[in-house]
């Protein structure tokens, strides 16, 4: 049975009590617990909850329980949440890499999500500091086993992409200054969680793209947002495992330096920034390209990723290649784009 390890780090800093936001935030999160419960049951998996706060103004962090499981975790009090001091956000990330790791039994399909919800920025962290904990993030994500997601306040997630470099797929904004923002935030959350679970079901095990997903992209914001290539474009099926080349020329084609795109079947460790991608709408065949379609997919406009297939509902997505010697695994899609091949040196 799939397992996974979440743990809650909740931001109790001194804002949270003069926003009024205590109470809201204890039910949101309980409401939320709920909905992750039913993912689990409905996706036959299993999970546990750890819940930490941070930002109390002695003891800067609190463990509120650890290694629960998901079926049994009783509910938040507001007694729980103690708001009064500032935001060590990354000190609280480690702290719960440090408890989530005790609970890892070595298993390749064990998994691990960090889902962080604060009002304000990091401004506090010292024990070890944010620069330690994002060395920790990166070397646990290198296991492809590691999620990290971020609810932050609106109009701060540039400034939190640019300083910290996390993946832009895994930050959503909430309003931080209402109830009702609250209650918005943790619907959010548990939507992306539900979809996560769903995903596990299908052998994903991370994701950078936990807040944005194709599954709600509709033809219609595609339509509009992305040039159509589809009379530009010829898809090949591989019958047979073998490298891009052979595939187009057993095709009729010839082969063209980055005219040829896979289909994104699998992790690949390295997307470049340069790299095109195409999105095919399942039901018409219609094709769409352009620099929204990594936007949509949470793909980082600006750097080398690592990138994790998830549910791209009514989409499949093809990635740009550059190399002739790419493996095709059999039965897979090949994207043949001449006009873009051609306009490369």
């Amino acid at each position: 049975m799939l397992k996974t390890h979440v743990a809650f780090c909740l931001d109790e800093s001194g804002s949270i009590k003069s926003r009024r936001l205590t109470e809201p935030l204890v039910e949101a999160y309980n409401k939320n617990m709920v909905s992750i419960r039913q993912a689990v049951l409905d996706e036959g998996q299993e999970a546990s909850m750890t819940a930490l706060a941070f930002g109390h103004v002695t003891l800067k962090h609190r463990i509120l329980y650890t290694g629960q499981q998901v079926q049994t975790v009783k509910p938040l009090k507001v007694s729980d949440l103690q708001p009064s001091g500032t935001t060590p956000l990354f000190d609280s990330v480690y702290r719960a890499i440090q408890k989530l790791s005790e609970l890892d039994d070595g298993n390749e399909n064990t998994s691990f999500v960090v889902n962080v919800l604060t009002d304000g920025e990091e401004n506090n962290s010292f024990n070890p500091g944010v620069a330690a904990t994002l060395r920790l993030m990166e070397e646990k994500m290198g296991t492809d086993r590691w999620t990290f997601t971020f609810l932050i306040p609106k109009n701060h997630i540039h400034t939190f992409l640019r300083n910290f470099k996390v993946s832009s797929g895994n930050v959503q904004e909430w309003d931080a200054s209402s109830a009702e923002g609250v209650k918005q935030a943790f619907i959010t959350n548990a939507d992306a969680f539900k979809n996560y679970f769903s995903n596990r079901t299908k052998g994903i095990k991370c994701t950078k793209s936990f807040y944005s997903d194709l599954t709600n992209i509709t033809v219609r914001k595609a339509r509009s947002e992305l040039s159509e290539i589809t009379n530009q474009v010829i898809i090949i099926q591989s019958p047979a495992d073998c490298v891009i080349k052979e595939c187009i020329e057993r095709a009729g084609h010839p082969y063209i330096k980055g005219a040829a795109f896979y289909q994104l079947i699998k992790t690949e460790k390295k997307v470049q920034p340069y790299k095109l991608v195409a999105i095919r709408v399942k039901t018409s065949g219609k094709i769409y390209c352009g620099q929204e379609a990594r936007v949509m997919l949470g793909i980082d406009t600006d750097k080398t990723v690592r990138l994790v297939p998830g549910d791209h509902g009514k989409f499949d997505v093809f990635i740009q290649s550059t190399s002739y010697t790419r493996k095709i695994p059999a039965n897979s899609l090949v994207l043949y784009w001449p006009k873009v091949g051609s306009q490369k040196k």
